[in-house]
Parts: structure tokens; C-alpha cells; sequence
């Protein structure tokens, strides 16, 4: 029997490209680099009256892409989401119907968020000295690529995921969580 492995868990080739089938939207969205910067040009500002970001620029990271609708903020205070817009912990960024938006993390963390999707940046401290941290993400619906950053590498169990049924810890590279909105 063939199969795909992890130091987590090992499934069946068969079951792995079946869960994989549905993220084919991941796979054509490019990670952000100088190249696809470039190429994505400039994006309008939002307009005066869109409530804004945070005053202290204490980010911890920037949205690189955002195709469709993307929103930062909490409901009832949630402004349009611009590519190089700063994103703080405690955020929470949501993408529409036909949405997908990409934010890197100051430690390099590359996060692809696809169509419909909701999640809170709950926690995210990273010391580029000592490149200690630490790193939690709440997925409360849809489906998010994950490419992690330094943190992930040296301190793994400091990186955590959470869905409303689960959190995984991390011990890849490069990887994909999906979860449907509680009920």
C-alpha cells in the first residue's frame, strides 16, 4: 500500500488526493514573492468612512494579495482588506463567495486564506534577535494553505492551529486546513 506520510499522521495515498482535490484553488494562487508583488500592481484605498486599522503599527505581518472580497476587523467594525495593509494580533480576516486573500508574518509564515473562509489571528510574537515566539490561529470556517515561517522551524510546538472541532500542531512545511462553520 502506498501512502503519504507526516511525522503526525500517515493516510492512504487514495484518501490523501481525495481531500486534496477540493483545495485545487490553493495551488493556483502564486506565494507572494517580488515577482507576483510586481505584477499585482496598485490597489484603490479604502474609502474615509471604512474603519480603520489599528493606530499603534504594531503589525505583525501585511497582506500580499487579496482577490475578491476580503475583509480585516471584527464584525460590525471589518474594513476592505489592501494589499500591503498592515494585519495585528487579535485580527480577524474573512474572504467572500469567489474571496481569497494571502498574508506574510514577520517571521516569513505565509498564510493563503481560500472562498468563505474566517479566521482569527489569535496570538503572534515573534523576536527576530532570538527568533523565539509563538503562533495561534482559530479557522472558524473555510480552508487556509499555511507555508511556515522561522517560528514553525525552530520551536514547533509554539505554532498552533485551531477549528472549531480540532487543533493540530504543527510539524510540516507546507499545508492545508479546512473546517466548516460550527453549528
Amino acid at each position: 500500500m502506498r501512502t503519504l506520510s507526516g511525522t503526525m499522521f500517515t493516510l492512504p495515498l487514495a484518501a490523501a488526493l481525495w481531500l486534496a482535490a477540493p483545495l485545487a484553488w490553493a495551488q493556483t494562487l502564486p506565494i507572494p514573492g517580488p515577482a507576483t508583488e510586481a505584477a499585482a500592481g496598485e490597489t484603490a484605498a479604502a474609502p474615509a468612512s471604512t474603519p480603520q486599522a489599528p493606530a499603534n503599527d504594531q503589525r505583525i505581518g501585511t497582506v500580499k494579495q487579496v482577490r475578491g472580497e476580503s475583509w480585516l476587523g471584527q464584525p460590525g467594525a471589518r474594513r476592505p482588506a489592501t494589499s500591503g495593509e498592515g494585519v495585528f494580533e487579535t485580527e480577524r480576516m474573512s474572504t467572500g463567495q469567489r474571496g481569497a486573500a494571502t498574508i506574510t508574518l514577520k517571521d516569513g509564515t505565509i498564510l493563503t486564506m481560500g472562498p468563505n473562509s474566517t479566521m482569527d489571528l489569535s496570538q503572534f510574537q515573534y523576536n527576530a534577535t532570538t527568533q523565539q515566539g509563538n503562533f495561534a490561529l482559530n479557522l472558524l470556517q473555510g480552508s487556509v494553505r499555511v507555508v511556515t515561517g522561522l517560528l514553525a522551524k525552530i520551536n514547533p510546538d509554539m505554532f498552533k492551529i485551531s477549528t472549531p472541532t480540532s487543533v493540530v500542531g504543527v510539524r510540516g512545511t507546507d499545508f492545508i486546513v479546512e473546517t466548516e462553520a460550527a453549528r
